[in-house]
Formats: structure tokens, C-alpha cells, sequence
């Protein structure tokens, strides 16, 4: 499906992502892109979703990388970090608008586009939310509605920035757990972004970690989630119990 191939990007001099190289091909999975601050997993992301183009490198979607705008967006979703600014909107109106790369220009939304969004609102566990308004909601509410704005465009490659930011540990276990039921029931492939070792691991297929803007290891999460590992990508000691890191404190 999608081959990122030699990709580099640098911001006035600062590598964002460096001679990047991955395949992820079709069919459902789960993929956590893991890594500290700074490491590059937003800039990757970015390149990926088409909000950045690369300075070096190519990106092939299903062997092609002339898409417009409009195709590529039917194909690829991406749902940025949320920003702090909370509107007064429906979140039925908020997701509907998923549908714009369906949309010829000028036209409308129709009934079969607000099916479209009550059945991502439902994949989302969120259809009691369609009528309420973004800024009624907790921070939990608003990712669910914003998740499915991404999922009405039915999109086969979805790409999350950081979606567990600023949600307490029971909605981060939530909002993983629904992760994985989505790929589960949909067939399509999700990738996202945290700097949570733990919850990127836990209902993962593959993780992909990424030190100073490039890929430092690839595998699966048993692989990843080791001592030994975590000691040489991100400095600190740690213990692996049942597949969980915990620190070591030892002194």
C-alpha cells in the first residue's frame, strides 16, 4: 500500500526526519510509531498525510505518487495533535465534513453523507455525542468525534498524531482499545504517533521507533519491549514485566 522511500526533511537546518525508509502494506494493522520528543514522529507523519512535502526522497501510495490532493485524501486520513481552540458545533456537523474529498466543489453534503458520519460516530462508541456540541464535551468526547471526522472519509490509511495527549490513564486505555477495534472491524491500517512506550505497545501489531529523525528499530512489540532495548534507544533503565516497562529504581 504505502512506501516511504529516502525521505528527509529538515527545518532550517534541523533534521525532522532523515533518510527515512518503511513499507506498510495493505490489509489491517495496527502500528505504533514510537520515539521521545523531537524524534521525528510528527514530521514523518506529516510527509506521510501530504502536509508537508519531502526534500529528498519519494512517497508511493498503491504504486503511484502523482495523487491529487482529493484522491489522496480519499485513501489517507490524518488527524493532527488537537489544538486548545474548542468551537460551538454539533459533532454530527463536525463529522460529516469528513466527507469533503467526496464532495464535487460547491456541492452540499447528502443524506448519504451524514449516514456515512452516524456510522463512524457509531464506530467510535460516540453516536449518544451527535447532537451535543464540541465544547460540551471533555477532551476524551472531542478526540472520539475528531477520530471519526477522520474514519467518514473511509479512509484505508489513517495517521494519528499523539491521540492519547492530555487523556488520564483510563480514556488512554479506552481510546487504545478502540484503536485496535477499529482496524479490527474496518480492515484498514492505523498509525500513530505517542511517546508512551506502554500504551503504544499494548494492543499494537508492529512498532516502529524513531531516534533523532530516523527509524532506530522496526519490530514487533515483544521485540521492542525490553530492557536491553529500551536502555539503548532511550537511556534509561528499565524492567519488563509481562510485556510492561516500569523503571528501575535501584540505587
Amino acid at each position: 500500500m504505502l512506501r516511504v522511500e529516502n525521505v528527509s526533511y529538515s527545518y532550517d537546518g534541523r533534521r525532522g526526519a532523515g533518510d527515512v525508509t518503511l513499507r506498510v502494506d495493505d490489509g489491517g494493522a495496527l502500528i505504533a510509531l514510537a520515539g521521545p520528543n523531537g524524534s521525528g514522529k510528527s514530521t514523518l507523519l506529516k510527509l506521510i498525510a501530504r502536509v508537508l512535502a519531502p526534500q529528498r526522497g519519494e512517497i508511493v501510495l498503491d504504486g503511484r505518487s502523482d495523487w491529487t490532493a482529493k484522491e489522496y485524501a480519499r485513501r489517507v486520513g490524518y488527524l493532527p495533535q488537537e489544538s486548545e481552540d474548542v468551537f460551538t458545533m454539533k459533532a454530527i456537523d463536525v463529522v460529516v465534513s469528513g466527507r469533503a474529498p467526496y464532495l464535487s466543489r460547491f456541492a452540499f453534503e447528502s443524506e448519504s453523507d451524514y449516514a456515512e458520519a452516524e456510522k463512524a460516530l457509531a464506530l467510535c462508541d460516540a453516536s449518544h455525542l451527535a447532537q451535543r456540541f464540541l465544547d460540551e464535551m471533555s477532551g476524551g468526547e472531542r478526540k472520539r468525534v475528531f477520530l471519526a471526522r477522520v474514519l467518514a472519509g473511509a479512509p484505508r490509511l489513517i495517521l494519528l498524531d499523539e491521540p492519547f495527549a492530555a487523556l488520564d490513564i483510563a480514556h488512554v486505555q479506552q481510546f487504545s482499545r478502540l484503536l485496535r477495534e477499529i482496524v479490527d472491524r474496518t480492515n484498514s491500517t492505523v498509525v500513530f504517533a505517542s511517546h508512551d512506550l506502554n500504551w503504544a505497545a499494548a494492543y499494537s501489531d508492529r512498532m516502529i521507533v524513531m531516534r533523532e529523525g530516523r527509524i532506530a528499530r522496526d519490530a514487533s512489540p515483544a521485540e521492542v519491549m525490553r530492557a536491553d532495548v529500551v536502555r539503548e534507544l532511550f537511556g534509561f533503565e528499565a524492567l519488563a514485566i509481562d510485556g510492561w516497562l516500569v523503571p528501575n529504581l535501584q540505587r
